[in-house]
């Protein structure tokens, strides 16, 4: 019994983990990339950061559920770049980042 509720609270865990990909402009160096990374690790639900500078876009993934997109927003758009969009997908940070790095 103590087997299946932990399997179950395992799966139900990773069910309401989220991962956001917030598409920016204005990006263009590793300081960027570096300042946007630094500000979104600072919620306490953020699991992973991965940039991207050469797409041009960011990827957010949290312990539980998504950042506000007003939250997320603001601290870019503070940061002095545009957020021209932001949705979920079904990735890890890991898996877009190992994606992107193997071309």
């Amino acid at each position: 019994m103590k087997k299946l509720f932990l399997s179950l609270l395992l799966i139900s865990s990773s069910l309401f983990a989220s991962t956001q990909k917030i598409e920016v402009n204005g990006m263009v160096c590793a300081f960027c990339a570096q300042g946007i990374e630094k500000s979104l690790s600072k919620f306490e639900t953020t699991k992973d950061v991965y940039v991207n500078l050469d797409e041009g876009f960011v990827i957010l993934e949290n312990k539980a559920e998504a950042v506000s997109e007003d939250k997320i927003r603001t601290i870019i758009t503070d940061s002095g770049y545009d957020v021209t969009k932001i949705s979920l997908i079904n990735e890890t940070a890991d898996e877009v980042r190992k994606k992107y790095e193997n071309k």
